[in-house]
């Protein structure tokens, strides 16, 4: 009995090695390729090829990149919509009188250009207040000056002027003078009279005696004052002399054209 069982178990061995032995390499060698492997593995080749060469639409950001860049670009939003204004005008008003805006913009002939302010014009040089400070500019190397602030008149009473009561009206007269660097284009002059408590009596208007001149439209007036120039003027204000006038505002005003 023990006989057979060991017989068994020598043939069981036996026919498992015989099986084992002509099994197929798990790992077969690399190297060694079959003609259809071959042609499979170049069409796969060929065919990526061809994908690669003709892409659609290269990305240059992934999708990472723009959700980070939509999120910072929101978070920048929400800051510039809650942020609270700057209400501090006194420092704004300083900061605009301390850095006043350039009045020149002048051009070198090295093709460099400079704004700023012309501080001093002396005979061979410019002194110029920039923003880095202030520049001393050769004037044989300048090419031009351009002003960047536009000139305008600026028209101012000479005096007190002279007033006469009337039965029925006031009588106002004197002179004006332009003080700026621009014509002053109908000149006119405004008297008001007030009341103790500040109420309105009277007012009048009247344009100035001033130089001629025909516009390119074809108006023609006699309002005009030139820089450095002075006219007269003459103004009636009614107001009954038994109303008492506390006191007298005036104002002068003009409008400018080409």
């Amino acid at each position: 009995m023990i006989r057979l069982k060991l017989s068994i178990f020598i043939l069981a061995i036996s026919i498992f090695q015989f099986g084992c032995g002509r099994k197929k390499s798990a790992n077969p060698d690399p190297q060694i390729e079959t003609p259809i492997q071959t042609e499979i593995a170049n069409i796969f080749t060929d065919s990526v090829a061809v994908v690669q060469s003709n892409k659609f639409f290269e990305l240059e950001q992934s999708m990472e990149d723009i959700q980070k860049e939509v999120e910072m670009l929101r978070n920048k939003v929400m800051d510039y919509e809650y942020k609270p204004p700057d209400s501090d005008y006194t420092k704004q008003l300083k900061a605009l009188i301390d850095n006043p805006p350039p009045a020149h913009k002048i051009s070198l002939k090295n093709g460099s250009i400079i704004e700023g302010t012309i501080e001093k014009d002396k005979v061979e040089y410019l002194l110029v207040n920039t923003e880095v400070g202030l520049l001393t500019l050769n004037k044989s190397e300048i090419l031009g000056i351009e002003d960047l602030i536009l000139p305008t008149p600026e028209l101012v009473f000479i005096g007190h002027g002279q007033e006469e009561a009337f039965e029925s009206f006031r009588l106002f007269s004197g002179k004006v003078m332009n003080q700026g660097n621009r014509r002053g284009d109908f000149v006119r002059v405004i008297y008001s009279l007030w009341g103790e408590n500040t109420q309105l009596l009277g007012s009048d208007s009247t344009f100035i005696e001033g130089s001629q001149i025909i516009y390119r439209s074809g108006i023609v007036t006699d309002s005009v004052l030139e820089p450095n120039q002075s006219a007269q003027f003459s103004l009636k204000v009614a107001v009954p002399d038994s109303i008492s006038v506390t006191y007298v505002t005036r104002d002068v005003r003009w409008e400018m054209f080409d």
